[in-house]
């Protein structure tokens, strides 16, 4: 059994380390509903730009728009992982790193696949995995502008332009709750042709100016919506699951406190039976 002292100090130091987690909760609930408040702005601008682009793109032909237009011979896909810059969130990255690399090798069959990584903690997971990357966001992912994720939409958009690569998916968690982020696989370029022919018309369009200047002028604006969305999910479901794991941790602590306070009890009081008994046993000693 611990001594008294060794059970005092281990309760000091678990304490320190409680206040910490907690103020690191606290912390990550202020960032939180700051970065949903941006998310919550950000959604039904997105929302309707799919709609508008999913109606357009079922009503233009696909040679309209090199975006729209899917390449002659699918060889090369661009994988792009959300993930954040710091740790201390449990399994959040690895779950979006994982679900990138799972979705790669089904896809590996019959493309070949190039990484790009958005976020520290990713581009360490990939260097540790043993997976070659072919381009990592250098800026931090937290508080993104929507300048900056443009112009890294932009990038995309070049990419896919130049036929570097033939279709292009980002990865990111999407953000339910605190509790609760999923990672999900998303085709952005070119549009999916299964959402465009599934998308139900929405009216009767007329077109002013011609379809074609529209469809131009709203395609790299739908890239640059997602683009920005998907940086916003990754950040608030990083600040969701680092608020929940923190939490957790501080619980952990405070239950490991109580049990060592039972065993600083236990110890304490064998301590001083032990001294009564050595008492005791000196006091008829000297009778």
């Amino acid at each position: 059994m611990y001594t008294v002292r060794h059970i005092t100090q281990r309760i000091k130091g678990i304490r320190n380390i409680q206040h910490i987690t907690r103020a690191m909760k606290l912390v990550a609930a202020a960032r939180l509903r700051r970065a949903q408040e941006r998310l919550e702005a950000a959604r039904p601008y997105a929302r309707k730009m799919a709609e508008v682009t999913l109606d357009l793109a079922r009503l233009t032909a696909w040679s309209y728009n090199p975006l729209l237009r899917p390449h002659a011979q699918l060889r090369r896909a661009l994988i792009v992982v959300f993930t954040g810059d710091r740790g201390l969130c449990g399994g959040y990255h690895e779950r979006v790193v994982r679900r990138a690399l799972q979705f790669a090798e089904e896809i590996e069959k019959r493309q070949e696949v190039n990484l790009y990584v958005v976020g520290r903690q990713g581009a360490r997971i990939l260097r540790r995995e043993g997976y070659p990357v072919a381009y990592t966001f250098t800026e931090s992912a937290r508080g993104v502008s929507f300048t900056m994720a443009k112009e890294f939409a932009h990038r995309l958009i070049e990419e896919y332009r130049s036929e570097r690569c033939d279709s292009i998916y980002l990865v990111y968690a999407k953000f339910y709750s605190a509790l609760v982020q999923r990672p999900r696989v998303f085709q952005l370029l070119p549009v999916d042709p299964e959402l465009a022919k599934g998308a139900t018309l929405r009216g009767l369009f007329l077109f002013e100016p011609s379809r074609k200047e529209i469809i131009d002028g709203i395609l790299p604006r739908y890239v640059e919506s997602e683009v920005f969305r998907a940086f916003l999910e990754c950040e608030v479901g990083e600040l969701g699951a680092r608020m929940t794991a923190m939490g957790n941790a501080t619980e952990n602590a405070g239950e490991m406190i109580e049990r060592l306070l039972l065993d600083y009890h236990r110890a304490r009081q064998t301590q001083i039976t032990r001294e009564i008994a050595e008492i005791v046993g000196g006091a008829e000693v000297i009778r």
